[in-house]
């Protein structure tokens, strides 16, 4: 074996065992890789991925500062590597690689200073684009850009600054905009192909980490010594709100994490500013969860997206939905830290769920797992969740998975067939905590039913507009509610309830209790509150309106046939 190699593979083995003799060891392999100069681009992805497992997950202050001393310099180590050696790893998001993100336009924006610039040969639908640039042209200069003489691309050429790139000009264009809400939308059906060089940007997975001043260091990886399900229902006490500038470094650590992997999360994309969370996980592990202002959320769902940091550097991500007593959910964690602690970093992820929410089941889409995810299929994801305790929603998938279970405990080293992940990954993934009944599951399918139930309702009233019928529905649920105002309530509060309100009016709430609606229109309102949270672990109590959306919702199925 190659002298790289040896030194490489004992670096992997080493990563993960801790004490004073592990410790020294690490030191002297990088040491060694540090002074060799020829490495290829397999070896140098290698090598990185070490650097951040060790920053990540330190066994002593001396070797993280030898990993974090080495990734300082790896742009020089990657520029020695001939071009289309680099170009493989493109999407990685290491220094001095290419990535190919999707932003968001709340993301461009905030990107406008790093060296990204539009792909021309990418761009699907050139129509779309000449749409969002006609927006940035003045009225004197609309003949021109309309007379054919000039495409799109020559268009911004002209217009732009001299030196300046057409992304920096579209962007800085569009911010100048009176109505960022027409630009956002633009911007989004545009589809704008880019692509972004990352040179030695703070942005690329190499650097972009929060700065820690006393690094949690390791003896070990923990583990789960009882069910997942008995270790998520246990309260987590280490939950706090930032304030808003924390929660500001938070979201762009998370922008940058996601997007230089070629990845994006609604929440990061319009996130509230004013609901950024710290969970704190233990031996400097911390989930952020980020909630997402009034006009950006769900009906009847609530909506958050989450990154999870070690020490500072971000290690996986995913997204937390509550509806009612139950969380669609998941976790990515990024290929450098697989093999640590996901599993009990899983759970505690999940125990920060149910503190916040309330929730008793949670729910993993197929995709997480393989539906239409050949990622997924080939990394076996299916048994990361299955070993927590997570199980089939599909009756004809439970003897399969279970026998297949039984036979990876016999022969560990034969991996399932993908055939069989692609058949297990039809239906959802369950777990159940032990407060879980039935009748606390509401099916999501039925939430398009329930949309298709307002617009009978408001067809059959016969109003002049759908608008105006909706307008109607929503004042009924007011008199209902005995709410003779909405001047006293914020706008939020009354967009929250406007959301609500159509649903509400399917359900006949004159007849409920005066307390129990007193205590409805409060949930209602929380729908617009400045965070969400309330609306969410709220929603685990409003037990008449969910069984009563489940009955309209199955009854409107049964007549769409």
């Amino acid at each position: 074996m190659a002298p790289a190699q040896a030194l490489l593979q004992q670096l992997r083995e080493a990563r993960s065992v801790y004490g004073e003799p592990a410790e020294r060891r690490k030191r002297e392999l990088l040491r060694a890789l540090s002074a060799l100069r020829r490495l290829t681009g397999r070896q140098l992805v290698a090598y990185h991925e070490d650097l951040l497992f060790l920053v990540a997950f330190p066994g002593d202050a001396r070797t993280r500062a030898a990993a974090t001393a080495e990734l300082d310099w790896f742009a020089a180590r990657w520029r020695t590597l001939p071009p289309a050696m680099r170009a493989a790893f493109a999407n990685s998001g290491i220094v001095g690689t290419v990535t190919r993100p999707s932003l968001a336009w709340p993301v461009a924006r905030s990107f406008i200073d790093e060296a990204i610039e539009l792909d021309w040969k990418s761009i699907e639908d050139p129509e779309a684009l000449e749409r969002l640039v006609v927006r940035l042209v003045g009225a004197t200069e609309r003949d021109a850009f309309d007379g054919g003489d000039y495409s799109t691309r020559e268009w911004i050429a002209l217009a732009k600054r001299a030196g300046e790139r057409d992304f920096a000009w579209l962007v800085r264009e569009g911010a100048a905009a009176r109505s960022q809400s027409d630009i956002a939308t633009a911007w989004d059906s545009a589809e704008v192909a880019l692509r972004w060089t990352l040179g030695n940007s703070h942005r690329s997975i190499t650097h972009a980490r929060l700065q820690v001043r006393r690094p949690a260091l390791r003896n070990g990886f923990r583990r789960l010594t009882e069910p997942a399900a008995a270790h998520v229902a246990r309260p987590l006490d280490t939950i706090q709100r930032l304030e808003r500038r924390a929660a500001a470094e938070v979201v762009d650590l998370a922008r940058s994490a996601l997007a230089a992997r070629a990845r994006e999360v609604h929440a990061m994309n319009y996130p509230n500013l004013d609901e950024v969370y710290r969970a704190d996980l233990g031996d400097g592990v911390d989930l952020m969860l980020i909630g997402v202002p009034v006009a950006q959320r769900l009906t009847l769902e609530a909506n958050y997206g989450y990154l999870m940091l070690s020490n500072g550097v971000p290690i996986g991500y995913g997204g937390v939905s509550p509806l009612y007593r139950q969380a669609n959910t998941g976790i990515n964690i990024f290929d450098p830290y697989r093999g640590s602690e996901a599993a009990y970093l899983w759970a505690q992820a999940l125990r920060v769920f149910r503190t916040m929410f309330g929730v008793r089941r949670f729910v993993i889409n197929g995709y997480q797992f393989g539906a239409g995810n050949s990622e997924a299929i080939a990394s076996g994801a299916y048994w990361f969740y299955y070993r927590l305790g997570f199980r089939p929603s599909l009756p004809e998938n439970v003897t399969p998975a279970a026998e297949e279970a039984e036979r990876l405990r016999r022969e560990p080293r034969v991996r399932t067939r993908p055939a069989l992940l692609r058949r297990l990954a039809r239906g959802d993934l369950h777990l159940d905590l032990a407060d879980f009944s039935a009748a606390d599951f509401f099916e999501e399918p039925l939430l398009t039913r329930v949309g298709a139930a307002v617009a009978r309702r408001i067809a059959g009233r016969g109003e002049r507009s759908h608008l105006e019928g909706e307008r109607q529905l929503i004042s009924e649920v007011q008199k209902a509610l005995g709410l003779r105002s909405a001047a006293r309530h914020t706008s939020e509060e009354q967009q929250g309830f406007a959301k609500l309100a159509p649903c509400a009016a399917l359900l006949g709430i004159d007849d409920w209790p005066a307390a129990e609606r007193r205590a409805f229109a409060g949930w209602l309102r929380a729908k617009g509150a400045t965070t969400e949270r309330e609306f969410a672990e709220g929603a685990t109590r409003q037990v008449r309106f969910f069984e009563g959306l489940r009955a309209v919702a199955r009854e409107e199925a049964a007549r769409a046939g």
